[in-house]
């Protein structure tokens, strides 16, 4: 398995990253839905640390991705792929790619502007310059409680894409990005 991408299929890095960030926005996802419901106390403390943790690491995981990818060739839509087919899914995948992104800086400013420092797993606390802002701290906190609603439902229709290529089209979407073309 190459590590860079080619026109047919994604590289080893590319994968790597994919699920990884997959794996953490979903389990970003859990953890800010679960502690959503918290009064305040060691429990949702406990939970917004890992939370916070996982989303700076998943934050440079992306980053890294999209220069990876903008480094290398991105695989071709398949053949016979219908117009509104490769326009679907270039606007799911960049609307992943934004969403995500806004949701994970929001995350960031929601901190900073509360006056707090953004946790990685108890290594280092990382101080933005950034003051303390109530009403700024609010607008951050509204935009990052809702900009997981988007991504949910652009995961949903990834993963119902990737099916269908799979399944009904029968081409090669979703073995790029797991074990390989035929």
């Amino acid at each position: 398995m190459e590590l860079r991408n080619t026109t047919m299929e994604w590289g080893s890095l590319a994968k790597a990253l994919h699920w990884l960030i997959a794996i953490g926005m979903i389990a970003l996802i859990y953890l800010g839905l679960e502690q959503a419901g918290l009064e305040q106390g060691d429990e949702k403390s406990g939970i917004r640390f890992i939370h916070s943790s996982v989303a700076t690491f998943v934050l440079f995981l992306m980053t890294l991705r999209i220069v990876w990818r903008w480094m290398n060739v991105t695989p071709g839509h398949p053949d016979g792929f219908a117009a509104w087919q490769k326009l679907s899914a270039t606007l799911v995948h960049w609307g992943l790619y934004v969403v995500v992104f806004v949701q994970l800086f929001s995350g960031v400013l929601t901190i900073a502007t509360g006056g707090g420092r953004v946790p990685i797993f108890g290594l280092v606390k990382i101080r933005l310059p950034i003051s303390k802002d109530s009403d700024a701290h609010h607008f951050w906190e509204e935009i990052h409680e809702f900009a997981w609603k988007p991504i949910a439902a652009l995961l949903v229709v990834h993963v119902l894409g990737a099916l269908y290529n799979h399944f009904v089209l029968k081409n090669d979407v979703l073995r790029r990005m797991t074990h390989g073309v035929k």
